[in-house]
């Protein structure tokens, strides 16, 4: 994570803030708990850290497509997608470990709000999505070049739905929605996942020898906020 997430961070379930931007658990410590893992150390935590069965490359407000250097300096991470996997590369993982790991990707949605902060309109927010995908699917076949077969990969969630966004960006009353959620920004997300899904199957037809599911976090996190009560 980028930097150290205070309090509420943690309170739920470690009783205290735990490197995650969440009162309790990710997505990622239910995966490890399902299959008998410990929970991953984050990559940047070199001091009294496990990486035997994995690690956490993840990084708050981190993008696919490399930020600018004045954004990198307001909330969003410097270690896009492209230096994660130059410093997967560094940690030297052994051919069987490549072949034998899953490798979980949940990014983008900073791509999306990037896009909003350095003052694009949506038609010019959606048009850089091929490229942010397309740097995506290469990322995806360098790990299998490697010898990396299993891939989960997560959509966006309803970014308009988002509190910071909510709060941040400009828009009127006729586009929220009746949950309260900013539908312009919502619709970016759910192009941006369209176009996912088309990568997906690219990938599923041109890397014969993966496996790789698709997860519609879109969804589930859309009906959380529309069944709150």
């Amino acid at each position: 994570m980028e930097g150290q997430a205070g309090p509420p961070a943690g309170e739920t379930y470690f009783g205290a803030p735990a490197g995650r931007y969440s009162d309790g658990r990710l997505i990622i410590d239910f995966i490890a708990e399902a299959v008998g893992l410990p929970y991953l150390s984050a990559f940047v935590d070199a001091l009294g850290s496990n990486f035997t069965h994995g690690a956490n490359f993840a990084t708050a407000g981190s993008t696919i497509r490399p930020p600018n250097a004045t954004f990198s300096q307001s909330g969003f991470s410097p270690i896009s997608l492209n230096v994660q996997w130059r410093i997967f590369q560094s940690t030297n993982p052994e051919e069987e470990d490549f072949l034998r790991a899953l490798y979980t990707f949940d990014i983008g949605q900073n791509d999306l709000t990037y896009g909003y902060f350095t003052n694009k309109s949506t038609d010019e927010v959606r048009a850089y999505v091929p490229d942010v995908l397309g740097q995506f699917k290469n990322i995806i076949k360098n790990i299998y070049d490697q010898g990396g077969r299993s891939f989960w990969i997560h959509n966006t969630g309803p970014v308009g739905c988002l509190p910071y966004v909510m709060d941040r960006l400009p828009i009127t009353a006729g586009q929220v929605d009746e949950y309260g959620c900013a539908d312009p920004f919502n619709q970016v997300a759910k192009y941006f996942n369209g176009k996912l899904k088309i990568t997906v199957q690219q990938l599923r037809q041109e890397l014969p020898e993966a496996a790789i599911t698709y997860v519609d976090v879109y969804r589930l996190k859309y009906t959380l906020i529309t069944k709150a009560n």
